[in-house]
């Protein structure tokens, strides 16, 4: 069976059914054809389309082959982040063009978010990794320790290890503090899967960190597959 997050099955439903699933579900990138008919709703506008980092996903190479047909009219940009490290590159373009900007114009403010945005990731367990078949990614974090719980930051593509705890506090004040280090920020937004208490708690620790109000956001069901409910994370831009 297939299904598309947000329209065929909610984020609630599908974050309720995760932990009992058998078999395991797994994502699938797009076809192509998706990506033209969307491009081709735009009628003759000029289209910036920022999706998801090609190093995680091969939406990117689908996006690339439903703009060819279309020439130039797209500009295909790829985002180097995931969820809102994505989100917040996606507005920053929407709001450029919304103020009369050329796409050139467009374009900078994207690429100037996506050089400046952070995004960290508390898990709560490696388990969904490791079942999700992500070896590059468990390989980068701890190799077979699946009890421990790590803080991911994701920059430009590059997944790295910030910490590695046992406990769920720990792992959670470290997503704090790595917030803390980074200094002033222009946009915040505190995410998770299927834990929005939990998300509530950080914002409000985080308040006043970032010069506009802090997003909560749950992270998408395509995302949540791969590191499990109750996850917790950020996603910031640092002020120029």
């Amino acid at each position: 069976q297939s299904l598309r997050d947000g329209v065929e099955i909610s984020r609630a439903e599908f974050y309720r059914r995760l932990p009992t699933l058998d078999p395991w579900p797994s994502t699938a990138a797009p076809a192509a054809g998706d990506f033209e008919a969307a491009f081709r709703s735009c009628g003759q506008a000029e289209i910036i389309a920022i999706v998801l980092a090609s190093r995680f996903s091969a939406i990117y190479n689908a996006a690339r082959l439903g703009a060819e047909p279309l020439g130039r009219q797209v500009t295909l940009i790829d985002s180097q982040q995931v969820s809102m490290g994505l989100g917040w590159q996606v507005l920053a373009a929407a709001e450029a063009a919304s103020a009369g900007c050329s796409r050139e114009q467009a374009l900078a403010a994207a690429v100037s978010t996506q050089q400046r945005v952070v995004l960290l990731a508390a898990l709560d367990t490696l388990e969904y990794l490791r079942r999700g078949g992500r070896a590059s990614l468990l390989t980068a974090v701890v190799g077979g320790l699946l009890h421990i719980k790590p803080l991911l930051r994701v920059h430009m593509g590059d997944v790295t290890t910030v910490a590695r705890v046992r406990t769920r506090p720990r792992v959670i004040d470290s997503l704090v503090a790595e917030v803390e280090r980074l200094g002033a920020l222009e946009r915040l937004a505190v995410l998770h899967t299927a834990a929005p208490a939990e998300a509530r708690a950080v914002a409000e620790r985080l308040a006043g960190r970032a010069a506009e109000a802090t997003l909560i956001v749950e992270a998408t069901a395509a995302l949540g597959v791969q590191v499990g409910p109750g996850a917790v994370g950020a996603a910031a831009v640092v002020a120029r």
